[in-house]
């Protein structure tokens, strides 16, 4: 590994090859899906984390691989945390075997809680609480009595000290003997029986105890019910008692003339003509307002020549105050151009990955452009900024630019636009920061260029890194 100034460049050969017992490396598929992008660790047993990229859902994994003596460990771990039978804050998403060695990919976890899976979770027998026999039947020494230090033998006694076992079967319940009926009992005691009864019969010259009601004293009442089962009376019929007490009283005729308590009818008729009034006239309007749209219509279509021209100049005077709507040319990358300025003096060591620019806009976020790692977020000294122009097929509407990246947090870049490749006259449409994989500006209304520069001016901290922790994997730059 060459060391250069703070920063490392990456030699030919694999990272820390003699430690992996694996065959699996960077850049390798697992599972048909899952990429390898790198290694983070590798533990005293050689169980490696790795970070991938899950190329079908396009989002950042952890890959643990296990060493061969810790496969079988990996496999019941892994079973026990998706059947919930182990406690885990590891998210599995997948299990398998690749070229003898057996990996696991789950959502980023940190590398602690991956190599937990690795250690078995069987115990001990001495280690096994084993619940005490005499636990099951708590209660003796409420009491007074002081448990068992043994389970004892016999049968089982219960309550009423009977001791039967649960197996037996219980004693056959005889049913209560039936009383006899009265018929059956001796004629003395019959009559002795029927003795008490007769006792409480009172004498048939005692006083009642509710004095009845005389036919005097319902009245009327009585009478006029008699008369009507008698003769038949009709419902509405007013006993003649009650008549001869109200005098020459005639129901029907006082009903008819009672001219104060009938319902008015000149309400009704008042409501009925206004609504009639009302009517009409919604008639009369409606017919109007035809007539007058059909003779518009006539005229219209008789419309003199000098009409015409006033119209047309109208309509030629609205037009031309209107500004013409520019069309809108979506954005088309031709290609990217690395357009860093170095200190003088200074290697460009960045030069070896000029050839891996393209995978910054091929439309693939499984591939991606690299830098070399730096020890320090401001480039070691060697440059103020590393610069991509992005070259588009012509000068195009902007609205968005997106950045992809793997592995970085932090940082600070700036998104210009230019009709030259150069930060050289460029506009600043925004400037943003790595918080997540995925980055979006959006542009202000009516944003036109040609080139689209993206200007670091402050490296990402990487998770994982090789040597130094400052650097950038950017995936995928998209234009809209």
């Amino acid at each position: 590994m060459a060391e250069f100034i703070g920063f490392s460049i990456s030699h030919p050969k694999s990272y820390k090859e003699d430690l992996v017992p694996q065959a699996i490396d960077v850049g390798s598929i697992l599972g048909g899906r899952y990429k390898v992008t790198g290694r983070i660790l590798a533990s005293a047993e050689d169980d490696i984390i790795l970070d991938g990229l899950d190329q079908v859902l396009n989002r950042p994994v952890s890959i643990l691989v296990s060493a061969v003596e810790n496969s079988g460990n990996l496999t019941q771990s892994a079973r026990e945390v998706a059947t919930g039978e182990r406690m885990s804050a590891v998210s599995i998403l997948d299990l398998g075997t690749q070229d003898g060695s057996t990996y696991l990919i789950a959502s980023r976890t940190s590398p602690a809680d991956l190599l937990d899976l690795v250690v078995p979770t069987e115990l001990a027998d001495e280690d096994v609480y084993r619940e005490p026999f005499f636990t099951d039947t708590l209660g003796t020494e409420i009491f007074g009595s002081a448990r068992d230090d043994a389970p004892k033998g016999g049968p089982y006694v219960y309550e009423d000290n009977t001791p039967l076992t649960p197996a037996h079967q219980y004693p056959a319940v005889l049913p209560m003997p039936a009383t006899p009926p009265p018929a059956a009992l001796p004629a003395a005691t019959a009559a002795h029986a029927a003795t008490p009864a007769a006792a409480v019969v009172p004498p048939k010259d005692a006083a009642p105890k509710v004095t009845l009601w005389s036919e005097d004293d319902y009245g009327f009442i009585n009478d006029d019910h008699n008369a009507a089962t008698s003769q038949g009376r009709k419902g509405g019929t007013f006993p003649a008692e009650v008549l001869a007490a109200s005098g020459d009283f005639d129901p029907a005729e006082d009903f008819d003339e009672d001219d104060e308590n009938a319902p008015r009818t000149g309400g009704r008729w008042l409501t009925g003509i206004i609504v009639a009034v009302l009517v009409v006239g919604a008639l009369v309007f409606a017919v109007s307002h035809i007539g007058s749209l059909i003779n518009g219509g006539n005229l219209a279509g008789d419309t003199s020549p000098a009409t015409q021209s006033q119209s047309q100049t109208t309509a030629g005077a609205e037009t031309s105050s209107v500004p013409p709507v520019a069309p809108v040319v979506p954005p088309v990358v031709v290609g990217t151009t690395d357009v860093t300025t170095y200190v003088a003096g200074a290697a460009r060591y960045g030069d070896q990955f000029i050839p891996r620019l393209k995978d910054a806009t091929d439309g693939n976020k499984g591939t991606y452009w690299p830098t070399v790692e730096f020890s320090n977020d401001s480039f070691a000294g060697v440059t103020d900024s590393i610069d991509l122009a992005i070259e588009l097929q012509a000068e195009a509407t902007i609205d968005s630019v997106t950045i992809n990246q793997i592995g970085g947090s932090g940082g600070q870049f700036n998104v210009l636009t230019n009709s030259a490749p150069s930060l050289d006259g460029a506009t600043k449409i925004g400037s943003g920061s790595f918080s997540a994989p995925d980055f979006t500006l959006k542009a202000a209304p009516g944003v036109k260029a040609k080139y689209v520069i993206i200007s670091f001016t402050q490296l990402p901290k990487l998770q994982p890194f090789v040597t130094y922790p400052y650097g950038m994997k950017i995936a995928e730059i998209s234009i809209n």
